[in-house]
């Protein structure tokens, strides 16, 4: 029996309410109205809390409070161990002593190693001030811009102010704005000056460079891009996932996974000989079906799992709620909280064994892994991966999905050589240059273009839809000059610009000769397709 307008009409009354909460939260609190005054920029709209009768602002949001609103305005600030969130000045020492979820380890972990795995240091990053340099660190997210990391756990940093002892105003929305107001606004000139050699070094690595390249324009060049002809499509699939692909009504992401775990057995990864380090892991979810094609069996193995994030998720996947066997049988599963940014692998007491024979440490042979590790983090992981292998370590191989482009960082990209063959200016691998990174910020930018190409699973009507939205109010008013399909295609010439660099450097660094970019799954499940993998011939 089909459903009667009774059955909707409860949905339909809550979908009405939540419409008519979200316009009314869009609109600009009046005098005498209880809301937060805050404007959540991110958001589009204004804090939902409420307010003190006396005040403007929410507890949370009373840190940004102007002089002449709440008498206690001064009494919040900044938590230093994560700025995201404020505290009451009074409570400061008890929350930063035992209070904190942000709070960094009494004693940090042997595998930390500040900003190890960072390619390129800003000159005078040792001796200078945050300060002098606080904009600029905190734009490259280096650790000496990370309160979390640099304050020593219980020192109270404020006294009285919102400043601290190290490092000075800690009040984000400070930095943030004084950056907003340096940057140099792209326009259609610096687009076009930018791209066409970005467009062109892309099109000459995947063999589609037009004759006459010197003289071919922008929008000549741009037409040569494809969307999904540059790279090879395999799309694997692996046993493990294939009950979970079934039972979930959106399967995207079991079959993303199962593509990727196929790809690791592919090329002879899946073997309990190795450790296997989840990058960016989140909650864990991929891991444990990597611990599933891994068939433990009853009598369980040596195998490691060790997974790393910067940041504690709730809801975490367990390999215990997904296996009957005993927890001693299991493969061992360890989750490490730290930044990529400053992690030494070689130092993880799960990867090191002893030679009985001499008692010298060694170093056992791993798989790093990850789905849609985002921007810089890519970068970062490969460093670590590098740093590895020069500390005696083995990298079996690697498999990850690349995505987020647009968070890439200049000082954490791993081939400053290949990006001096395509920006105009930068001399070499191991020289920082102000000019070259303002280039690569607006490169990382024009890559955000790439995502807002329609999907295949679009019908095409909603194709034509967005395309004719894009190309028509858009295009007059867009600041580069070029059209939604224009936009779409630098974009995605960016994106794979920046992958092939990386890919070169896996080749080069890390010895894998047989390093490939594929599609590991189609557009229609992830507009964020890509994977990097690679295997070591010399693996053991």
């Amino acid at each position: 029996m089909g459903a009667t307008a009774e059955d909707h009409e409860p949905q339909n009354k809550r979908a009405k309410t939540n419409r008519d909460k979200s316009e009314y939260l869009t609109q600009a609190p009046v005098d005498g109205d209880s809301r937060c005054h805050f404007f959540v920029a991110g958001k589009g709209r204004y804090c939902r809390l409420l307010t003190k009768a006396e005040n403007k602002y929410c507890g949370e949001h009373m840190v940004v409070s102007d002089s002449g609103s709440a008498k206690s305005a001064m009494r919040r600030v900044p938590c230093p161990y994560d700025p995201s969130h404020s505290v009451d000045l009074g409570k400061l020492k008890k929350h930063m002593e035992s209070l904190c979820n942000s709070r960094p380890p009494a004693i940090r972990p042997a595998f930390t190693n500040i900003d190890c795995n960072v390619s390129l240091l800003p000159p005078g990053y040792a001796e200078k001030s945050f300060d002098e340099c606080g904009q600029l660190w905190s734009e490259e997210a280096l650790a000496k811009a990370d309160a979390r990391l640099m304050v020593p756990p219980g020192e109270r940093i404020y006294l009285g102010t919102t400043s601290s002892k190290v490092f000075g105003d800690l009040n984000p929305s400070s930095h943030e704005q004084q950056a907003r107001t340096n940057s140099a606004p792209l326009n259609e000139a610096t687009v076009r000056r930018l791209l066409r050699p970005v467009v062109t070094a892309y099109l000459q690595s995947v063999s589609a460079t037009p004759e006459d390249v010197e003289s071919a324009e922008l929008d000549d060049l741009l037409e040569l891009v494809r969307l999904t002809e540059d790279f090879p499509v395999d799309s694997c699939t692996h046993s493990a996932l294939e009950e979970r692909s079934h039972a979930k009504t959106n399967p995207k992401h079991a079959l993303q996974q199962s593509s990727l775990i196929g790809h690791l057995e592919k090329r002879g990864l899946l073997d309990k000989r190795y450790a296997f380090i989840e990058f960016g892991a989140g909650k864990g979810e991929l891991s444990v079906y990597v611990h599933a094609a891994l068939n433990p069996g009853p009598e369980g193995s040596d195998s490691s799992i060790i997974l790393v994030d910067r940041k504690n998720f709730r809801q975490k996947y367990n390999i215990g709620e997904q296996d009957s066997a005993a927890e001693p049988l299991h493969h061992r599963f360890e989750r490490i909280y730290i930044d990529i940014r400053d992690l030494d692998l070689s130092k993880i007491p799960t990867l090191q064994t002893i030679d009985p024979a001499t008692g010298a440490i060694q170093l056992r042979p791993i798989v790093a892994y990850s789905k849609h590790l985002c921007g810089a983090a890519t970068d970062l992981t490969i460093k670590c991966l590098e740093r590895y292998q020069q500390a005696g370590g083995s990298v079996a191989g690697v498999a990850i999905a690349l995505c987020c482009h647009q968070v890439c960082k200049y000082s954490m990209y791993v081939d400053h050589m290949h990006l001096s063959t395509a920006t105009t200016h930068g001399s070499g691998a191991s020289e920082w240059c102000d000019s070259q990174r303002d280039e690569f910020q607006h490169l990382t930018t024009m890559s955000s273009w790439a995502v807002n190409a329609p999907t295949p699973s679009q019908s095409t009507d909603d194709q034509q839809q967005q395309q004719q939205d894009g190309q028509g109010a858009d295009q007059a008013a867009h600041y580069s000059g070029l059209s939604f399909d224009q936009r779409m295609r630098a974009g995605h010439a960016v994106k794979r610009f920046l992958d092939i660099g990386r890919l070169a450097f896996v080749r080069q660094n890390l010895g894998m000769k047989d390093a490939a970019l594929v599609y590991y799954t189609t557009r229609s499940m992830s507009p964020e397709n890509l994977a990097l993998l690679g295997t070591t011939t010399t693996a053991p």
